[in-house]
């Protein structure tokens, strides 16, 4: 599936996913820019169970917290970001967006 990258969310908590719907967790390698990606709500879940975060949890810090190698280059290196999916269009999010608010 592509991917959209949401500009300047690097640095967001997970608890944002919220603001924008419909978006993903993206996990990608910095060497050779492999990605996959996530729903949020079970990227919390999980840090859930791991007792290690959660919706505060900061998505540099989920990033840090991948520990497999890259399947491509074998590299260790990740960033984390929100992204849309690419079949996700302006009036699609604006639905989700109702729909959550309301």
């Amino acid at each position: 599936m592509t991917l959209r990258p949401i500009a300047d969310t690097a640095s967001a908590i997970l608890g944002d996913h919220r603001r924008y719907p419909g978006c993903r967790v993206l996990v990608a390698c910095t060497g050779c820019g492999w990605a996959k990606d996530y729903n949020p709500e079970r990227v919390i879940d999980r840090l859930h169970a791991l007792k290690s975060g959660g919706h505060r949890t900061v998505l540099t810090d989920v990033a840090r917290r991948v520990s497999r190698r890259c399947p491509r280059c074998h590299g260790v290196g990740w960033r984390a970001r929100f992204a849309w999916p690419a079949s996700l269009d302006e009036r699609e999010i604006r639905r989700l967006a109702n729909l959550y608010r309301n």
